[in-house]
């Protein structure tokens, strides 16, 4: 019997990690498929962001589905934490390497980033502020909706600094704003990781 319920187990383990990698590799083939977050002066560039993250949600909200429905509650909770995580840094990541975001371009990422985090938080209510990778991606949201001078002043305050580094921030920040003398002295305060 014993052997029988380790071959049991091994083989749901097994399942198990086949189709959370299935899930991995779809949520990045259509991360793939946006063509990057950049604004690429590509005609409705925006709205194919916005049905790629609507598509990802779907995908990680029916796997939910599926692993509540079969799984322990704490294994439930772990897979799910696993790929939003991993999907948020993948977006932060992305996001923190666009060299050229227009007001446009700013607004849209704000708004699908939105969109996804609060379908996100749907699946997982329980997410606390100490999951860093959801503190960041909420603070990018506000970075994108904010000034040049209040993102100075939060980082100077120690809102930023806490979450991100001095040149994940000022590339950001460069990214967001023209190149300007004014917005060049502004983004030289943001400097000296606290990280």
């Amino acid at each position: 019997m014993s052997d029988l319920t380790a071959y049991i187990r091994c083989t749901g383990a097994f399942a198990l990690k086949t189709n959370y990698d299935a899930l991995c590799s779809k949520v990045d083939t259509l991360f793939h498929q946006i063509g990057g977050l950049d604004d690429t002066n590509k005609e409705n560039h925006g709205m194919v962001i916005e049905m790629a993250f609507v598509q990802m949600v779907a995908l990680i909200s029916q796997h939910c589905k599926s692993w509540r429905e079969t799984l322990p509650g704490d294994k439930c909770s772990s897979l799910l934490s696993s790929i939003t995580n991993r999907t948020l840094s993948q977006i932060l990541a992305e996001t923190l390497s666009i060299s050229d975001i227009s007001a446009k371009h700013s607004t849209c990422l704000s708004n699908n980033f939105s969109l996804i985090l609060e379908q996100l938080t749907k699946m997982r209510p329980d997410v606390g502020e100490e999951e860093e990778t959801w503190t960041r991606f909420k603070l990018v949201i506000g970075v994108l909706n904010d000034s040049l001078i209040k993102i100075v002043e939060d980082w100077e305050n120690g809102v930023l600094s806490q979450h991100f580094r001095a040149a994940e921030l000022q590339h950001l920040a460069r990214a967001l704003f023209q190149n300007t003398d004014k917005n060049v002295a502004l983004i030289r305060r943001i400097s000296g990781d606290i990280l």
